[in-house]
């Protein structure tokens, strides 16, 4: 399993950025591979919710599914989901006040799909994108 944390810092209160990331059908304005929210809650997420996650990689598109596992008021959100093709992942995301604004911690563990032709994907792709992002924003 591949395991990577970025942290960002961004200009907004943390209650405003936990309202953004606690509602999942915004998520294609923030993940440049996300193509598509399905059968969210349509309200901010609770541990126990569901979603599907439509994301494009190396231009192939295919579905996850996501479970919501955790969810700590205004602080964290921790869901666990899989793909087609034996692919698997969390991702926690904690919030934080920093000065006037809000470091997100974005915690991911996953396994690609499509076994090996996935880590090869994973090595070309996830990992250079993640290197070349910059750590605030």
């Amino acid at each position: 399993m591949t395991n990577f944390v970025r942290d960002i810092v961004v200009a907004c209160p943390p209650d405003h950025v936990f309202d953004v990331l606690s509602n999942v059908e915004r998520l294609p304005e923030f993940s440049e591979m996300t193509v598509a929210v399905r059968n969210g809650p349509g309200r901010a997420v609770q541990a126990g919710d569901t979603f599907e996650q439509a994301v494009k990689v190396l231009g192939v598109e295919f579905d996850t599914e996501w479970k919501v596992t955790e969810v700590v008021p205004a602080q964290t959100i921790r869901v666990e989901g899989s793909a087609q093709h034996n692919g698997k992942a969390s991702l926690t995301q904690h919030v934080t006040a920093e000065g006037t604004g809000s470091r997100v911690s974005f915690e991911v563990d996953y396994d690609p799909p499509f076994g090996i032709l996935g880590e090869i994907a994973d090595k070309v792709v996830f990992e250079r994108r993640t290197k070349n992002k910059p750590n605030r924003s």
